[in-house]
């Protein structure tokens, strides 16, 4: 049989306090509240707990205590005959540990679990806008697939899911392995905590993005980019924001940045003298910090450009935002007589500017491994199959540089 006691503490003697000398029962106010204790040989004073605790003995004869959580008596007593009646049903083969323990944590709702995660996420030191854009996935999928409740979570339901976005192409591939990234790490999360008995979504698959990319982007010409160049300059915007589109596109030729990188660049990450660009890992898309070395043409650029308009360490050297640079790039492409999509159905948008950096890096002979570390990707076939283009000319010259035989 199972009992109910309340926990004694002991805690410094209270200021204001009273011992009755007879029994050493101390007494004072906290809170409003009257308080006894009884007085140790130590100095200290042993207060028990309001709420009553379950001790019990379990299937493997391990002694128990749990916190019931309740000052009333009636109810605490419920509380330990569940127990009890939990012992008695397995000890009986009727049920396991692991299938009530399931079944209690199906009476944990979707939202509490998900609050779990994200103190689990804090606490593994991620960065406030990756938790708040993970969680974000998580709903949103939860709300497209009808789940309420972890005990929904199925592998058929993802793949179903996963099956509609292909068709429905709103969704990049890169954007629907994000998400299933997320549904995957939570899945695990409730399992590994014990809400779930198994993980459903094992054997969920990422999309292969090669195979699946959907917009086939292309780098830019020599004669497109001095084109580009030409007609941001000559467009009619003020003469500041001119240069500063024609800077920002320099910046992106040259440094291989990513536009959300760039928009929120500052001048105390360069450093100038050395020519050395530090990317803070709260900018990137990686989450990853890294220092990386830097023109000293675009460096000097960037400290004329600085000076000029007196902007602070800390400040942002550009006004533009990355949907202001994109809406721009795409008037700039008008202006200079560029299509956004050519005949061959390769695209031409902000981010070409990045493949296009890696391309020349390639054309001038720059070793794979050394283009990877440039443009900060994690292998070197990422490098090779997305962010380089080998046209035809390309690979003619390379034949032209094969000895005769």
């Amino acid at each position: 049989m199972g009992t109910l006691i309340q926990k004694s503490t002991s805690i410094p003697f209270p200021e204001g306090a009273t011992v009755n000398g007879r029994d050493g029962t101390v007494t004072w106010v906290a809170k409003g509240k009257k308080r006894t204790g009884k007085l140790s040989k130590s100095g200290m004073v042993s207060v028990k707990s309001d709420n009553w605790t379950a001790q019990y003995t379990d299937e493997e004869g391990v002694v128990r205590r749990v916190a019931t959580k309740t000052k009333n008596r009636v109810a605490a007593e419920k509380i330990l005959a569940r127990y009890e009646t939990e012992i008695e049903r397995i000890r009986t083969g009727i049920a396991t540990r692991e299938e009530l323990d399931y079944a209690q944590a199906r009476k944990v709702t979707l939202d509490d679990a998900l609050e779990q995660f994200r103190t689990k996420m804090v606490a593994s030191d991620n960065t406030p806008q990756h938790i708040n854009l993970t969680l974000q996935r998580i709903s949103q999928f939860c709300h497209e697939t009808g789940i309420d409740s972890l005990a929904k979570f199925r592998r058929e339901t993802t793949e179903r899911w996963i099956a509609s976005e292909i068709q429905r192409k709103e969704r990049s591939p890169g954007t629907i392995n994000h998400y299933i990234t997320a549904i995957k790490s939570f899945v695990k999360y409730v399992v590994d905590i014990k809400l779930l008995p198994s993980n459903p979504l094992v054997s969920v698959k990422k999309l292969n993005q090669e195979v699946e990319q959907r917009k086939k982007r292309r780098a830019l010409t020599e004669d497109e980019i001095e084109r580009l160049l030409k007609a941001a300059a000559m467009r009619k915007y003020r003469k500041k924001v001119a240069d500063e589109q024609v800077l920002i596109y320099r910046l992106l030729l040259g440094t291989g940045l990513r536009s959300t990188e760039l928009s929120l660049l500052t001048p105390s990450q360069i450093n100038f003298e050395r020519n050395r660009l530090t990317i803070e890992a709260e900018k990137t898309k990686n989450k990853k910090a890294d220092v990386m070395p830097m023109r000293p043409d675009l460096v000097q650029a960037v400290k004329e450009w600085v000076e000029l308009h007196g902007i602070q360490p800390h400040e942002r050297i550009f006004l533009f935002d990355k949907h202001s640079i994109r809406r721009s790039f795409y008037r700039d492409l008008k202006a200079a007589g560029i299509e956004r999509v050519g005949a061959d159905g390769r695209s031409i948008d902000v981010h070409s500017l990045r493949k296009t950096f890696g391309t020349e890096l390639a054309r001038a002979g720059v070793p794979l491994t050394t283009v990877q570390r440039l443009m900060r990707h994690s292998t070197p076939l990422l490098t090779a199959k997305l962010y380089i283009d080998v046209e035809a000319e390309d690979m003619t010259q390379a034949l032209d540089k094969m000895r005769v035989y």
